[in-house]
């Protein structure tokens, strides 16, 4: 089987990707702040005279929602779908102080120490419709189903195209690496994490979009799942073993380093970030276990 889902993305660490409906297009995420011209003409090239409709937001990370501001200039009727709690996050002054800074840190580590700030609007960092668990997003002849996994974010969603079996793995339940390597990606909740994952599971997709990995081997699909469990559960029980030893949260968040920290990681996620990540998936595990 053919799948018609082209890969927009601009620049490394934030993947984008078209979907095309007979009716509307849309684009699942919307990557990093300072490739976003990029991602613009990669679209327009793509879409060929068509207009882009809708955005699909796993969610409200600043590298998969950096190119939102862009898009709304070029299709100025641009919905962006997203999660209750990931609406009321946009419109905390704090979180979008964050975005940006994390935004401004990713252009200095892509392009160079030298690499303007990227500029754009705060309010254009929004969710136009807000979507959950069991709603559809109809393009035609393509059906979205939507589905709520949390515990990497309280906003994480995963999407399913029903006709063709496709689902867009949310980042609650891992990040694939290829060769059998999975990443765990636990921020909020572990057992928010497990109970994605099975969430996941039981929707029994054919083919697997993995969060920046991208599409899935057909041969792992099998065995994709029992890989984001045995990830989240090593991350859940290095980090009460270490706790339980009497180590800091700095110290757990080394151990979690030297285990995870591979050269694909540090590609796709700068360090500023892994640090913040880690803090927060080690200090969630050990109020939430320990």
């Amino acid at each position: 089987m053919t799948i018609d889902i082209q890969r927009v993305t601009g620049g490394a660490g934030g993947e984008v990707l078209l979907i095309k409906g007979s009716e509307k297009t849309a684009v699942y995420d919307a990557g990093m702040a300072y490739c976003a011209e990029r991602l613009v003409d990669n679209i327009k090239e793509a879409l060929q005279g068509k207009s882009l409709d809708y955005v699909l937001l796993s969610h409200t990370h600043y590298d998969h929602l950096g190119g939102i501001p862009y898009l709304r200039q070029e299709w100025p009727d641009l919905k962006v779908f997203g999660a209750a709690y990931g609406k009321q996050v946009l419109e905390r002054p704090g979180a979008l102080k964050r975005i940006r800074n994390l935004a401004e840190n990713a252009a200095k580590r892509y392009m160079g120490p030298d690499a303007p700030a990227p500029e754009y609007n705060d309010e254009d960092l929004r969710i136009d419709k807000v979507v959950g668990n069991g709603d559809v997003i109809s393009l035609g002849d393509r059906t979205i189903r939507v589905y709520e996994t949390k515990g990497h974010t309280n906003c994480s969603l995963t999407y399913f195209i029903e006709e063709e079996s496709i689902l867009f793995a949310s980042e609650s339940t891992g990040v694939y690496e290829g060769n059998g390597k999975m990443h765990p990606s636990i921020l909020t909740s572990y057992q928010e994490v497990v109970d994605s994952i099975e969430i996941s599971r039981a929707i029994n997709a054919k083919h697997i979009y993995s969060p920046h990995y991208l599409l899935i081997e057909d041969s792992a699909v099998a065995g994709y799942w029992d890989l984001c469990r045995s990830a989240a559960d090593e991350y859940k029980d290095i980090t009460l073993s270490l706790h339980k030893k009497g180590l800091s949260i700095e110290e757990i968040i080394e151990a979690q380093r030297k285990r995870w920290r591979t050269s694909y990681t540090k590609e796709e996620q700068p360090s500023l970030a892994f640090e913040i990540n880690a803090r927060a998936g080690v200090t969630a595990i050990i109020k939430e276990l320990a």
